[in-house]
């Protein structure tokens, strides 16, 4: 999963944006290995692309050839480019699948701590799903990435904005949420909340 966040220019409307990117997100889908595209954005005014791919080497190809796409220059011209942050994930689960029907992303990325491996982190986050996640209707799919060395992420898909964020604040009260934390570097946690709008 590639997952880009950027501010639009202060000129640009929300119409103009979403349209741009709807013609955008036309040529992206005929492009190789390419799954799944949305738009979110969150309550600092800030957006991202969501992109799943079926693989981390699709990703680079369209790295390098994003920028000639149908669609590209006018959805770029519209972002304020030095606010653009880009995160690839390695998803690090079997036949992982998008969900239908969802409205929230919660994206988070942090770094593990130095006595923590991957594959401590990946049991960590199976009871977070199995014994937690799972209960609610509202939790609709789970995974956890690696991004680069040590920093690693954490994502979780719901149907709804409010419900996904209580669930997700919930980890600070069950011991499998404790234990997340207990291996994560909390210093270098970025976590934020995005709700679907294209």
């Amino acid at each position: 999963m590639e997952f880009t966040s950027f501010k639009k220019k202060e000129t640009v409307t929300d119409d103009e944006l979403t349209n741009a990117v709807l013609k955008f997100e036309t040529a992206l889908a005929s492009q190789p290995g390419v799954i799944f595209h949305c738009l979110v954005r969150n309550f600092k005014n800030e957006y991202a692309n969501a992109l799943f791919v079926e693989n981390i080497e699709h990703l680079h190809l369209l790295g390098k050839e994003m920028a000639l796409l149908p669609g590209a220059k006018d959805f770029f011209a519209l972002i304020e480019m030095d606010s653009v942050k880009m995160v690839f994930h390695e998803i690090l689960k079997d036949n992982f699948k998008i969900p239908e029907g969802f409205s929230c992303i919660e994206h988070g990325t942090f770094t593990l701590k130095e006595e923590a491996t991957i594959e401590s982190f990946i049991k960590v986050s199976d009871n977070i799903e199995n014994h937690y996640l799972s209960a609610f209707d509202n939790s609709l799919a789970h995974f956890v990435g690696r991004v680069k060395d040590r920093r690693v992420s954490e994502v979780a898909i719901g149907r709804t904005y409010a419900k996904t964020k209580q669930i997700c604040y919930g980890y600070y009260d069950i011991q499998y949420g404790k234990d997340l934390l207990n291996i994560s570097d909390l210093d270098t946690m970025e976590l934020d909340f995005w709700y679907l709008i294209a």
